[in-house]
């Protein structure tokens, strides 16, 4: 509007200053009234007030870990780590609660980490773990626990976090069932998981625990069924043990202790435990009878039985002349007595069925003979005028102080002898080291001291007559070594390292 007023002012002013220089009288006009422009006036602004940036909130330790799952590869990830200083991120594994031993680390640097990944042995794990934070206190980057990098306390406890796992893998696995085992001593083990190539071992039993190996198989990776294990199955228990143990030393090479040791899944072996039973079995030792007994090394039985002993009548069994109850499965040592007026050098042995338990042998109302794939077992046999022998094995010595000694595993002797040691005199009987007096009858595992200085490293065990004073040696004189077949009653062995 202003800007209006003020174009007609000029105008006006324009057209008389053109009529004066006309000389023509300029006509009036008439003074334009201005019209004021009203002014704005803004309202007050508040003063600022300063205010005081906060201070930030110091950082502390922290771990937080969450349930997840554990694959082949044992990855394991912690969703984030704070820490002051360099320290580790530590996996132990959790039993009952209680955190035990440490499954595997990686290091973090200060600051907050977030997916802080951990590689353990997935076999080990437990089905909780614990996640820790320890400390890098020693030589840094080298994980040193036990020793100075104990775990990191906050203000008032250890820092982790306890954390379930779900297992999204293979773990190695053996089932077996009960069975039968047969003359060809072969055990069927149904089914069998391997990570990687292992070992099928098949152990006896113990009196519960796990005993001596009796077969091995090798087994590849991944799942196989129907594994047959051959086995001596004289030397069986009742109960067998099937173990997984791995290949770890030679390829396709079962080198048992050394390497090759048990599959271990959260610290324990994969093993199943089964039932077996085997053909009626008898192991007995030529001896003579002593004071009425015979000594039957071991016995299988397919359930509570007896021991019967038969004497020889035109080399066929004939009259019972002694009886012995069996337990089910393995006995050993089974101590029968005869009647010495019907012993004859040559014995037999049936086993029979106690089918009537807590009562005495009655047969033939009861306790008929055991019958295997539907027919009697051929008898067992054993003669009784085996004269004097004994069994050597190669082993080390064994110490105990200054004091050193050999063991004769089996001497079976007519009357009282004595086990002495000789050394090797380019293959001939060298001087006396040590003697050891036995009883008559059958001795196992005969301790006998020697002399370590004069050791050879073949020794000869050899029998000596006890004839002059009972349990006095007298080798220059009255206890000169036994003989059969007029070659003197030795056995060698080989004292190894």
């Amino acid at each position: 509007m202003r800007y209006c007023v003020l174009k007609r002012i000029l105008l006006t002013l324009f057209l008389l200053l053109l009529l004066a220089a006309c000389g023509e009288k300029p006509t009036a006009v008439p003074t334009p009234t201005v019209t004021a422009v009203p002014t704005l006036t803004l309202p007050p602004q508040p003063t600022a007030i300063p205010t005081t940036a906060p201070t930030p909130t110091p950082q502390k330790p922290a771990l937080t870990a969450a349930d997840q799952s554990l694959k082949d590869d044992g990855r394991l990830l912690i969703a984030s780590v704070t820490v002051l200083e360099p320290a580790w991120v530590v996996i132990h594994a959790e039993r009952d609660g209680q955190v035990e031993e440490v499954l595997g680390f990686t290091a973090v640097a200060p600051g907050t980490t977030p997916d802080v990944e951990v590689t353990i042995d997935p076999l080990a794990a437990t089905d909780r773990l614990t996640a820790m934070l320890h400390v890098d206190a020693g030589t840094e980057g080298e994980f040193e626990f036990p020793g100075v990098d104990e775990p990191l306390r906050g203000d008032t406890a250890v820092i982790s976090q306890s954390l379930a796992i779900i297992r999204d893998m293979q773990l190695p696995a053996i089932t077996a069932a009960d069975q039968d085992i047969s003359e060809d001593g072969l055990v069927r083990i149904e089914s069998v998981t391997l990570t990687n190539p292992g070992w099928v071992v098949i152990h006896a039993d113990d009196q519960g625990a796990i005993g001596p190996i009796l077969g091995f198989t090798f087994v590849g990776a991944g799942e196989t069924a129907d594994v047959v294990v051959h086995i001596p199955w004289r030397q069986g228990t009742p109960v067998l043990h099937a173990m997984l143990h791995e290949d770890n030393g030679r390829a396709n090479r079962f080198d048992f202790p050394e390497d090759d040791l048990p599959v271990l899944v959260t610290g324990e072996p994969v093993v199943t435990s089964f039932q077996v039973t085997y053909p009626p079995d008898v192991l007995v030792l030529d001896q003579p009878v002593i004071s009425g007994t015979v000594t039957v090394e071991r016995v299988i039985s397919n359930g509570p039985g007896w021991l019967v002993v038969y004497q020889d009548e035109g080399g066929s069994p004939g009259l019972i002349i002694g009886s012995a109850p069996l337990v089910d499965g393995l006995n050993e040592q089974v101590p029968v007595s005869v009647r010495e007026s019907g012993v004859t050098p040559q014995l037999f042995i049936f086993l029979h069925e106690d089918t009537e338990p807590g009562a005495g042998f009655n047969f033939p109302a009861a306790d008929p003979q055991m019958m295997y794939q539907g027919r009697i077992p051929n008898p067992f046999s054993f003669r009784t005028d085996p004269g004097n022998y004994l069994a050597t094995r190669d082993q080390a010595l064994a110490v105990d102080g200054e004091d050193t000694a050999v063991t004769v595993p089996l001497v079976v002797a007519e009357t009282a002898v004595w086990v002495v040691i000789h050394t090797d005199n380019e293959g001939e009987l060298g001087n006396i080291i040590g003697q050891t007096w036995v009883p008559a009858g059958i001795n196992r595992e005969v301790v006998v001291p020697i002399d370590a200085a004069q050791i050879t490293p073949t020794l000869y065990a050899v029998l000596h007559v006890d004839a002059g004073t009972l349990q006095e040696f007298e080798p220059g004189g009255t206890d000169v070594p036994l003989q059969r077949n007029r070659a003197i009653i030795r056995s060698p062995f080989v004292i190894s390292d």
